[in-house]
């Protein structure tokens, strides 16, 4: 039972655009190249601060897979050679053994769903949720995601202290959204709760050798100079008037990224 919670599947690389919302300052410094990266464990056991609502902090992040009681299947402790049954409502999880090595930076994307629309799509353009102020007050679009991918994939190439586990695939993907009040099986860094799922999360994720990161812990990652295939705006702006979107889909094999015509 337990191995099957390490078998997550593969995330989906199919968006059409990239936006990451936060200070203006922080954009600017994006905007830049700086990827500032923190770690599993950062996150998990982060306190959000945002006024009643939990934004960023996740205590889920560090779990890999989560099992559950059920008629059919039973949690057994063994200990000493005996076993013990931990009852119908017990639940256990595994977790990452290196989560203070393993780096994410979270970004929003706009993606089709399973019913071929974009999550806050209507006629007029795609219309962002307001909880976003609680990230910050302004908005970068990244206009071209496949260059932004490509310039990634080479900074990641060209330095040192940089790891890829297996379970992290290829290291970038979209988030999928599960009830993790009742779910049972393998997580892994690309799933969260269903809370969250009006954030589309589009994650980068990433190890990094103790001697990659910098006095805070976190990975630093310099992936050049943005302003080509970005744009800044007001978080409001954005908000007050739909974005219309360019269906330019984007997917990544191996490496490479690829534009898919619609």
């Amino acid at each position: 039972m337990f191995s099957s919670l390490l078998d997550d599947s593969a995330p989906s690389q199919k968006i059409w655009t990239l936006f990451k919302v936060s200070s203006k300052e922080r954009l600017e410094q994006m905007r830049k190249g700086l990827i500032y990266m923190n770690s599993l464990d950062y996150f998990s056991s982060l306190k959000d601060e945002s006024s009643g609502m939990d934004t960023r902090a996740d205590p889920h992040e560090n779990i890999h897979g989560v099992a559950r009681a059920s008629q059919k299947n039973k949690l057994i402790l063994e200990i000493d050679g005996k076993q013990f049954d931990l009852g119908k409502k017990a639940v256990a999880s595994i977790k990452y053994d290196n989560t203070k090595n393993i780096f994410i930076f979270s970004m929003g994307c706009i993606a089709d769903n399973e019913n071929g629309k974009a999550t806050g799509e209507t006629d007029d353009g795609i219309v962002f949720d307001g909880r976003f102020k609680e990230f910050g007050d302004h908005i970068l679009i990244i206009r071209d995601p496949v260059e932004f991918a490509k310039r990634y994939v080479k900074a990641l190439r060209s330095r040192k202290g940089i790891f890829n586990p297996e379970f992290l695939h290829k290291g970038l993907g979209r988030i999928t959204y599960k009830p993790f009040y009742s779910y049972s099986g393998p997580l892994g860094v690309y799933s969260k709760d269903h809370r969250f799922d009006w954030q589309t999360e589009f994650r980068l994720a990433i190890g990094a050798e103790d001697k990659a990161l910098n006095k805070m812990g976190a990975l630093e990652l310099h992936i050049g100079d943005l302003s080509d295939i970005t744009q800044i705006s007001t978080l409001q702006s954005v908000l007050d008037a739909p974005i219309k979107i360019n269906r330019t889909k984007v997917h990544i094999i191996g490496d490479k990224a690829f534009a898919l015509k619609s």
